[in-house]
């Protein structure tokens, strides 16, 4: 870990670097610690430091951006001047955006984002946890695999018209698959504070959903009252945060909330929004430009609202940006959405299956994609805990199954949502959102795999 003194010196040192009209200098940096295990033995327990700086100057309408991780001052003079060469060799950009100025209020650590104990978490302490996953495993004679992940992250910018921002977040993840050979159980818990992760209920759901139900049925291809645990739902929120909630989505002609706008698309249970200062998610007070993170509704009860933006965008828009810009050089996403959290409704998971007459119950997804982004149409498969339920019990596995559906249509069909909420990261870990259990009424299921 840097630190803010430290970290912000060095960025006004490289801004002061450059001769362009503008410069603006962003670096995040990560302490990542991990434990693996794997058939009830740990077998690796690593550490990683790094840190990634990204310069971007705008000269005369033109961009450059250059990044580096070595911090040397020799090595940070020459991304400044490769960013300067970048922006020499580039045509002038009618959309070159203006950097933000300062807010007048500081932008540092966001209250709640750091807890001392899961900076300071040792092997040790991540062993122990894993060990109450294998533990449990082992006294139902099955095995587990998992990994557990403690890091620090800090994130800062400075830009040549005095704007200035320091975060510093921790974060806990740790997950687990537990199998028999033949039949496999997925749980996960997230948080800053790795002090409410609790390994027990973590492994019971795991060995829980392994040991119901042994023999696998086949379930034909068709529509499906499908209730989704919240990391299921994750991966079918991610296609929407990177699809359609971005204003660069919009102007390009990709989204559906442009032409959709203040329209009715979804069910009224449905209100999906992104806030970095809500204390339920992962905090993140500004973005990759150091602009404050403003609350922004995507859809209120079914209605489409709003999407964010950064600079660039806001400026096309003639609008402020809301504080979602994305580390230039590394993507060229423009503006997404990073803090998403969706509405809770009335009862529990247990409720709603219990009131579901015959349906699908969904753990989580893998390797999901979406193939037409208009209509937000995805696919993926099911993993680790897929289930009949009839008369509002789990009366059997099934096999695998894959979806093809329109998020849209779909999140058209909520008909349940809980009362509960937890933190969820998606498949391919875009989002870390604050997610219910939901159903959704005639879910398409396109087909079945053999395991």
């Amino acid at each position: 870990m840097i630190g803010r003194t430290e970290m912000l010196s060095l960025l006004r040192d490289v801004t002061a670097m450059s001769p362009a009209e503008a410069t603006e200098v962003y670096l995040s940096g990560e302490d990542l610690a991990v434990t693996r295990w794997n058939t009830n033995y740990i077998h690796q327990n690593l550490s990683r430091s790094n840190q990634t700086l990204t310069v971007r100057v705008i000269d005369g309408q033109r961009i450059g951006i250059a990044t580096t991780n070595q911090l040397e001052r020799e090595t940070l003079a020459a991304a400044v001047n490769r960013a300067l060469e970048h922006a020499r060799l580039q045509k002038p950009h009618p959309d070159a955006p203006q950097l933000p100025p300062p807010t007048g209020r500081p932008q540092h650590e966001a209250t709640g984002a750091y807890h001392e104990g899961t900076a300071r978490f040792a092997p040790a302490d991540r062993a122990a946890g894993a060990g109450v996953v294998i533990a449990a495993a082992q006294a139902r004679k099955l095995q587990s695999a998992g990994t557990f992940a403690t890091s620090v992250r800090e994130t800062a910018v400075v830009n040549s018209l005095g704007a200035e921002a320091y975060h510093a977040g921790t974060k806990a993840y740790i997950r687990t698959i537990v199998n028999d050979g033949q039949t496999t159980g997925y749980a996960d818990r997230l948080a800053a504070d790795v002090g409410l992760l609790d390994y027990d209920d973590l492994a019971q759901e795991a060995v829980t959903k392994a040991t119901l139900h042994h023999e696998a049925r086949d379930l034909p291809p068709g529509q499906y009252s499908t209730v989704f645990e919240a990391v299921a739902l994750s991966d079918l929120l991610r296609f929407l945060g990177y699809l359609a909630f971005s204003a660069k989505a919009v102007h390009e002609g990709r989204s559906f909330m442009g032409p959709e706008r203040g329209n009715k698309v979804m069910s009224e249970l449905v209100t999906i929004w992104d806030d970095g200062l809500d204390p339920r998610g992962l905090l993140t007070p500004f973005d990759a430009e150091g602009v404050p993170k403003q609350k922004v509704v995507f859809i209120e009860r079914g209605v489409v609202r709003d999407v964010v933006h950064d600079s660039r965008t806001a400026q096309k828009d003639g609008r402020q940006s809301t504080g979602h810009a994305t580390p230039f050089g590394r993507w060229n996403a423009g503006p997404m959405p990073a803090n998403m959290l969706m509405a809770t409704g009335a009862g529990s998971r247990e409720e709603i299956i219990k009131s579901t007459a015959d349906g699908v119950l969904v753990t989580r997804f893998h390797y999901t994609h979406a193939p037409e982004p208009m209509r937000v149409v995805a696919t993926g498969t099911t993993r680790d805990g897929t289930f009949l339920i009839k008369d509002g019990e789990l009366v059997a596995r099934l096999r695998n199954l894959r979806f093809t559906d329109s998020m849209i249509d779909a999140f058209s069909r909520i008909d349940a949502v809980s009362g509960q909420a937890r933190l969820a990261r998606d498949w391919w870990s875009t989002f870390e959102s604050w997610l219910p259990v939901v159903r959704i009424n005639g879910f398409t299921f396109t087909g079945a795999t053999t395991f």
